[in-house]
């Protein structure tokens, strides 16, 4: 049977593929296994008797399970949760934000493949517009979701040597480029799968590029602010009306929810 260009690359072996095909069936044999690499959080029993009671909760709480499972909710997400989303952030952050500039999608890859294919790949100019990475290494999920192949550029970093065992990743604002042909820039803080995190002053600096050269800044928040926070150095989570900001409820311990949240104007 053939297939189309499209149904010849989502059938390609991927890394991410990969990764979480490792995954399950480390995990589908019932062994006691010790996961001390990416990708699947810890069963953190405090966490998880949170996540008990409150399942317990919804099942004792009227219709409330009959309709989470049994009614479609609208394309934006469950619009109770879409609001509480917001109304976290108001508080915790101080941003200003409503349910309008939150959407849910399935799983965060999924957010990402409508973000990354709405700015880059054809233009109906005829153009070509690519994403652009201003700080390798990136996460390794990102090079399976464009529809179209050379979607993406990057930008060696500029590295800090702090001893003789520690550096850090910084961008290298010097050669950054931002041509025509970029249509967005992406960045992960905490960088996955280092674990940098760029300083407030470097995230500041790609807002400005991208204000300037009119695109968006997107900002991959899987393991940051203010869940599920795994950042120890000083750092802010800033957003903005031309910041395209992805969370994610997977590394807060619901991997299975499969529920990506992109905050956005």
């Amino acid at each position: 049977m053939e297939v189309s260009r499209f149904g010849r690359k989502i059938a390609e072996t991927s890394g991410i593929g990969q990764l979480m095909e490792d995954l399950g069936i480390a995990y589908s044999d019932g062994r006691n296994i010790l996961m001390l690499g990416g990708g699947n959080p810890a069963h953190i029993p405090d966490v998880q008797k949170y996540f008990r009671s409150s399942m317990e909760k919804l099942l004792r709480d009227g219709d409330e399970f009959e309709r989470a499972i049994g009614n479609y909710d609208p394309p934006g997400g469950n619009r109770k949760f879409v609001e509480a989303v917001s109304t976290l952030l108001r508080s915790e952050l101080g941003w200003d934000i409503g349910p309008e500039n939150v959407a849910l999608t399935n799983g965060s890859q999924t957010a990402f493949f409508i973000l990354f294919n709405m700015f880059a790949g054809p233009y109906e100019n005829r153009t070509r517009r690519k994403i652009l990475f201003p700080l390798a290494p990136e996460y390794i999920g990102y090079c399976d979701v464009g529809l179209e192949d050379d979607l993406f550029v990057a930008n060696k970093p500029q590295i800090e040597y702090l001893d003789e065992h520690v550096f850090k990743y910084h961008v290298d604002f010097d050669n950054i480029d931002i041509t025509d042909e970029i249509g967005a820039i992406c960045v992960s803080r905490p960088t996955n799968p280092t674990g940098n995190v760029l300083t407030d002053a470097e995230i500041a600096r790609l807002n400005e590029l991208a204000l300037i050269n009119d695109i968006p800044l997107i900002i991959d928040n899987a393991y940051g602010m203010p869940f599920p926070n795994i950042i120890f150095t000083e750092a802010s989570a800033v957003w903005n009306e031309n910041t395209i900001f992805c969370m994610s409820l997977s590394k807060l311990g619901l991997p299975s929810l499969r529920t990506g949240i992109v905050i956005a104007n």
